[in-house]
């Protein structure tokens, strides 16, 4: 089976996990039957994401030279010819083509299966079932998706798309393990987190409540005062309601912002049963409302 990992720098492995080397452009053409697999690729799609608005007038005749050079390389990759990979991999549908994954392995599908899995998981109060399952979607990240791919404007829409998604699964994990008492071992990864993103709110508010349950109050509040002095200059914005409600609660020492768990912390067995949690919702019991994630 031939490997293709987009979630980094785009590669082709073989069946032997040896990288495939792909020129420029069929690269960039895999890259988008790689992003959207087993649903076909019009011709003139291809044509936008190859060439914009300004298609040379041999633009067809280049992408089937484009096709018929990943098809070679894909059999040559599977050790097998280029009629099958026509017939069943690389496959012709009128005018579009579709990359079927019959006998192709895609990090981005084992990546987004992993990661709704996970999701659903934490969404069911499974913290530890979810904690793993989108901590090993995380792993498949090799930095920047399609690194080395001159995107066009498909490909870099669907970039996007998946830097969202990789920000959101963080967001979840990150949730997930508050849950199950892990604050003291998140703190490192939330500061950086919050520095590689200083103005994305639920990063901040995690890290505030990581540093209040660790007993570090006061930075749990300075974290509110840099937010604070960055969004007023910079957007002319206050920090929203949620967060200014848990800066109260920080300030008051609320009792339901302790930690979730009636079990175990990331320090071992509580000898004591977890206090009854205020402010809470019946399908976010573990944490008050105003340290919960928002839903939507």
């Amino acid at each position: 089976m031939v490997q293709i990992h987009v979630l980094g720098p785009m590669t082709v492995f073989d069946e032997e996990s040896e990288p495939v080397i792909l020129p420029p452009k069929p690269r960039k053409l895999l890259a988008l039957l790689a992003v959207n697999a087993d649903r076909a690729i019009s011709v003139n799609a291809l044509m936008q994401e190859l060439w914009g608005n300004n298609p040379p007038r041999t633009a067809t005749a280049t992408i089937q030279t484009y096709i018929g050079h990943v098809r070679r390389i894909l059999a040559e990759a599977l050790r097998t010819s280029v009629a099958v990979v026509s017939e069943e991999i690389l496959i012709t549908e009128g005018s579009s083509y579709v990359l079927s994954t019959s006998r192709v392995a895609l990090d981005i599908t084992e990546y987004e299966l992993l990661a709704e899995e996970g999701t659903a998981a934490v969404e069911r109060g499974e913290f530890d079932r979810g904690s793993d399952l989108l901590r090993r979607a995380l792993a498949l990240w090799r930095g920047p998706a399609l690194v080395n791919v001159e995107a066009g404007e498909l490909l870099s829409a669907r970039i996007v798309h998946l830097d969202e998604s990789l920000i959101c699964v963080e967001e979840q994990r990150i949730y997930a393990d508050l849950q199950r008492g892990a604050h003291r071992t998140l703190v490192p990864e939330l500061t950086g987190l919050t520095a590689r993103h200083p103005l994305h709110e639920n990063f901040h508010r995690h890290l505030m409540l990581a540093l209040y349950r660790s007993g570090r109050r006061a930075e749990a509040l300075a974290v509110m005062r840099r937010l604070r002095t960055r969004l007023v200059e910079e957007l002319g914005l206050e920090p929203s309601p949620f967060l200014i409600q848990l800066e109260q609660d920080i300030l008051r020492g609320e009792p339901s912002l302790d930690e979730p768990e009636p079990g175990f912390t990331d320090q071992g067995p509580r000898r004591h049963p977890a206090r009854a949690v205020g402010g809470g919702t019946v399908r976010h019991r573990h944490l008050p409302m105003s340290a919960m994630q928002p839903t939507g």
